[in-house]
């Protein structure tokens, strides 16, 4: 029953006061409920033994009680709320800071379904934590100790078999814990895959739609939920279990305690009113720790959901920082020697990959689907370091630089712009949250789209629906581009940022990085092999190895995998062009 839990306890840095002023205020309503408790037994014994003025007294004693334990209710319950509040508070921002500042390799490790569990349902099932479980502890182990020294006056032997009754209680009730323990974990594991699968089915309704698999998808999200529910009934059924078991032991100690009370009321040992006091209060003896059981399982899930946040939470976001040497010699540009990488928990993606990126060239990456392409990405914007080999920048280890200023130089136009929901000025400003009007619309401009934004009603305040749903693929290809225009970085990656987009709007695009290639450097990744072919540098990946490097006209000079790339895919244009012309 003790469920303490390290994470949790440290997690209510900021609203401690409150889960103390809740315990406090339930031992003030015990009070009360204690001079309640006596006064009435005063007022019943007088029934019989009538001592005149002192009834009056005691009736009000009893009155004043009953006010104490009114108020003290109404106070215990505005206490939950602001704790519950500022428990879901605080704790949210913290999920969310800490979610800032996560690069792309630990928000990728970590899933966006269990991020989203844990800062919406987790922290729900962690307040009850707070609110209810730790100051009911708190109170639990208080309250067993003030009734014991309240009755012990009264009947000794009763107050002391109350007392121990509750103190073994806990260690037995840990034969259910174990149990509960691993169903808790289960129901959390079930919880963050039927989410997952849920998220799934609604992000890909139309793909299960045009197949026709909407039932299977159907069949299968109910047998996840089943399996859920399972878990969940499980729990109820040893929380049950636990509470019976509970409760049983509680009514044979109070039974005892009564009979214990009335052998001595019928030997004369005690008076009527310590009997009556006794009987009274022997009841509520446990009623702390029926507190405790019954928010227990509440308690169990709060853990099993706070092991999801600290996962989160004890994740080092900073990256190893090395101390600047001397020992590369310089070169303009970027270069990867011998470079080796691979992703946490997977073979090897990358293998002594050598290139050199000079500054000012337009660089090309190609290679079929899994040869590493978007990797080498990856690592240039370091959001991974490589296993093996190094990279450098103007001659610089880039280990040895802020990963915040490697992104300063380096900026990414990946293959699935994301468009944030708001403005298009919002957007825009994600790349330069300074940049004027004028600058806005230039690098619009640049990528064809000045016109389509003077054209509409609002212009650069025009919406762009729910994560940029108003726009076209095209649309949001050019305004990542632009995006990235306004960081004004030396180096532009564009991994396969035409993929996505209609023939018109691909031409368009291409016809910007040509204009572009003339004052930036370009590392373009890309599957249309006919539009790198007047790249300064190709470099062709098979595997995770580095295997030819040139320009178009020499690549395609030798029998190689290029020239293979390359005529392969110029007959599938032509047979595709057929067929449209058909």
């Amino acid at each position: 029953m003790l469920l303490l839990n390290s994470t949790l306890i440290r997690l209510s840095k900021g609203f401690r006061g409150w889960i103390l002023m809740i315990a406090f205020l339930k031992l003030v309503v015990l009070i009360g409920i204690t001079m309640f408790a006596t006064s009435i037994s005063y007022v019943l014994g007088a029934l019989f033994h009538p001592e005149g003025t002192e009834l009056k007294l005691q009736l009000l004693r009893a009155l004043i009680s009953s006010g104490i334990m009114l108020m003290g209710n109404l106070l215990i319950g505005e206490a939950e709320f602001r704790c519950s509040a500022k428990a879901r508070k605080n704790i949210r921002t913290r999920i969310m800071e800490k979610v800032l500042e996560l690069d792309v390799g630990d928000v990728d490790r970590l899933g966006p379904t269990r991020t989203i569990n844990s800062a919406v349902d987790g922290v729900e099932t962690m307040q009850g934590y707070y609110t209810r479980y730790l100051p009911g502890l708190i109170y639990g182990l208080v309250a067993p100790i003030f009734t014991f020294f309240v009755l012990r006056s009264r009947c000794l032997p009763a107050a002391v078999l109350l007392l121990c009754s509750a103190i073994i209680i806990v260690p037995l009730n840990n034969i259910f814990r174990s149990v509960v323990e691993k169903l808790k974990k289960d129901y959390w594991k079930d919880l963050n895959d039927l989410t997952s699968y849920y998220l799934d089915s609604i992000n890909g309704l139309t793909t299960t739609e045009l197949f026709g698999r909407s039932t299977d998808r159907e069949k299968t999200m109910k047998r996840k939920a089943q399996k859920l529910s399972d878990t969940i009934i499980s729990v109820m059924r040893n929380n049950f279990s636990s509470v019976c078991f509970n409760e049983l032991l509680m009514n044979l100690a109070t039974f005892a305690a009564l009979a214990i009370v009335c052998v001595q009321l019928i030997q004369g040992k005690i008076g009527l009113v310590p009997a009556l006091t006794v009987l009274m209060l022997s009841h509520g003896f446990f009623g702390s720790i029926r507190q405790i059981q019954w928010i227990a399982h509440e308690a169990l899930i709060g853990i099993a959901a706070a092991q999801n946040v600290a996962d989160i939470l004890e994740i080092d976001p900073s990256m190893t920082t090395l101390e600047e040497t001397d020992t590369h010699s310089f070169f303009p540009g970027i270069r990867l020697k011998d470079v080796d990488f691979s992703y946490t928990n997977r073979s090897e993606v990358l293998s002594e990959v050598n290139m050199d990126i000079p500054e000012g060239a337009t660089v090309a990456i190609v290679g079929e689907s899994g040869c590493g392409k978007s990797s080498i990405a990856s690592l240039l914007l370091r959001f991974y370091d490589p296993k093996g080999g190094t990279i450098t920048i103007n001659g610089q280890d880039y280990r040895t630089i802020d990963p915040d200023r490697i992104r300063r130089q380096i900026i990414m136009v990946p293959q699935y712009v994301y468009i944030f929901s708001g403005s298009l000025r919002e957007n825009l400003q994600m790349g330069n949250n300074h940049a004027t009007d004028g600058e806005l619309l230039e690098a619009l401009e640049q990528v064809r789209l000045k016109k389509w934004v003077q054209e509409q009603p609002a212009g650069l305040d025009c919406s762009v629906g729910d994560a940029g749903a108003r726009l076209s693929g095209g649309q949001r290809q050019k305004i990542g581009i632009a995006r990235a225009l306004l960081a004004q970085s030396e180096y532009i990656i564009f991994d396969e940022a035409t993929s996505n987009v209609d023939p018109e709007s691909e031409q368009e695009i291409w016809d910007c990085l040509k204009e572009l290639s003339e004052r930036k450097t370009l590392i373009i990744i890309s599957h249309r092999l006919s539009t790198i072919r007047n790249a300064d540098l190709i470099y062709v990946m098979e595997s995770g190895h580095m295997v030819e490097k040139g320009s178009h006209d020499e690549l395609m000079g030798h029998n190689s995998l290029y020239n293979h790339l390359v005529t392969e895919q110029n007959i599938l244009e032509s047979q595709g062009e057929r067929r449209r012309q058909q």
